[in-house]
């Protein structure tokens, strides 16, 4: 494989650390911290599809640790979150933390709950508990 480093964010307690890596190291990394996902171009890349990704073309990659549930009462509520990409969608767990953060990092992204546009400014104020289908698609921009 080849030697040229990639800038990668991976999520920590801090909010995430800006890295450079090599693709071999990213896939070390991925296989040593266990249930981590890769997002390449926020499409969710499996670790053992890692190898045959070309990160030539990609413009943003990040690791965070996957969202465990069940840990204890103090744990946020999840939420699953389809996020339409290039291949599609993907499907992630989400608390509302995490949704209200993806939507102001994908300048204007557009979040439907149950079918109804809500404000990325008054996501963080939305009742999600009965929630049955949230989605989280990128802006439609008129003249590109």
């Amino acid at each position: 494989m080849s030697s040229k480093k990639y800038i990668v964010e991976i999520a920590d307690a801090t909010g995430h650390s800006v890295v450079e890596m090599t693709k071999t190291e990213l896939i070390d990394q991925a296989s040593k911290s266990q249930g981590s996902w890769i997002f390449v171009d926020n499409r969710m890349v499996a670790a053992d599809e890692l190898e045959n990704t070309d990160f030539d073309a990609a413009q943003h990659i990040r690791m965070v640790p996957a969202l465990q549930a069940g840990k204890g009462p103090s744990e946020e509520t999840t939420y699953t979150v389809e996020i339409a990409d290039a291949t599609g969608h993907s499907v992630v767990e989400m608390t509302k933390n995490e949704i209200v953060e993806q939507a102001k990092q994908q300048s204007g992204a557009w979040v439907f709950v149950d079918n109804c546009m809500v404000a990325t400014d008054a996501l963080a104020n939305t009742d999600l508990s009965q929630a049955q289908h949230i989605r989280m698609v990128p802006a439609l921009l008129a003249g590109q």
